[in-house]
């Protein structure tokens, strides 16, 4: 049922169809781990509080925001205000508890949220909500935009050089 219910993105959000998902237990329990992958928190929240907001369709629980959109699946999106600090751009660097940068990397450079500033400038390169272009990952040197590897922005080069994917740790095997 959630495989019918349910689509994670590499880009860290997930669609949902809600009536499909349901509200029982299961439901409950598959939003839950859904919520700890798109936020990067290793334990879902409490099933009282999913099921709370599985009930109203939409709002923010533990770093993660549930907005419906009309006559298209639900967006699960990183809340914007939980976003981690940018980290060294080294290989195997892990940020926001969500991407894990498997290029080399350069140390030099910082791995942190594109922001809405710059997702604006990049919006025609990639069809993604807003929330969840601004809250890709992306390497910066100090104020400068070096790449964005999820949209091969500049190129395949720096793309592959600053590689990322989504490796969320969810306790107990996810």
């Amino acid at each position: 049922r959630l495989a019918a219910a349910a689509a994670l993105r590499p880009e860290g959000h997930a669609e949902l169809d809600l009536a499909a998902l349901g509200q029982d237990s299961v439901a409950v329990a598959a939003l839950g781990r859904l919520l700890a992958l798109v936020s990067g928190r290793p334990y879902a929240p409490a099933a009282p509080a999913v099921l709370a907001l599985l009930r109203r369709g939409e709002g923010t629980l533990a770093g993660a925001w549930l907005h419906p959109r009309p006559g298209r699946p639900a967006l699960l999106a990183r809340e914007a205000a939980g976003l981690a600090p940018p980290v060294p751009a080294c290989q195997g660097a892990v940020w926001d508890g969500r991407f894990r940068l498997i290029g080399p990397g350069d140390p030099v450079c910082r791995l942190g949220a594109l922001g809405p500033a710059a997702a604006a400038r990049l919006r025609d390169r990639a069809p993604l909500p807003a929330v969840a272009l601004a809250a890709l990952p992306a390497i910066w040197h100090h104020a400068a935009l070096v790449a964005v590897p999820h949209l091969h922005y500049p190129g395949l080069e720096a793309s592959a050089r600053f590689a990322t994917i989504l490796a969320p740790t969810i306790a107990g095997g996810g």
